[in-house]
């Protein structure tokens, strides 16, 4: 790990089973880093892997997060070897907002149709039982 910042305050996560603490121990232990570290690191790669849209794929630098989020950037884009790059995650993040935002467009462009034809039959119906 590459900073071995301390947190200001401690955190516990509750419902860790025995069997998944040890294994952080021993894969921070394996690191030389605390547990603290080894977990951020491991939530941030993860994080990034789900942000990016990107399978989570086991790691290739040996953290024993066994299905991590991938530790290249040519696997994860913002992910350079474990290391997040905010900047390119939040690009990936906004390109995805904004392909999400053209699909829907599109579906509501179709929508639009159906309902103005709907309402172009409501009116000609209405006006027919206006007559008769």
């Amino acid at each position: 790990m590459a900073t071995r910042n301390k947190a200001k305050l401690p955190w516990s996560v509750k419902g860790v089973t025995p069997e998944s603490r040890d294994l952080a121990k021993s894969a921070a232990a394996d690191h030389e880093a605390t547990m603290g570290e080894w977990l951020s690191h491991v939530i941030r790669r993860v994080g990034a892997a789900e942000a990016a849209g990107q399978p989570l794929l086991p790691s290739d630098t040996g953290d024993g997060a066994g299905g991590g989020g991938g530790g290249g950037g040519a696997l994860v884009p913002g992910v350079d070897g474990g290391r997040v790059d905010d900047a390119a995650l939040i690009a990936g993040v906004h390109q995805r907002l904004e392909h999400s935002e053209a699909r829907l467009l599109d579906v509501l462009d179709g929508l639009e149709d159906v309902v103005e034809k709907l309402a172009d039959r409501i009116t000609r119906l209405e006006r027919r039982d206006d007559r008769g």
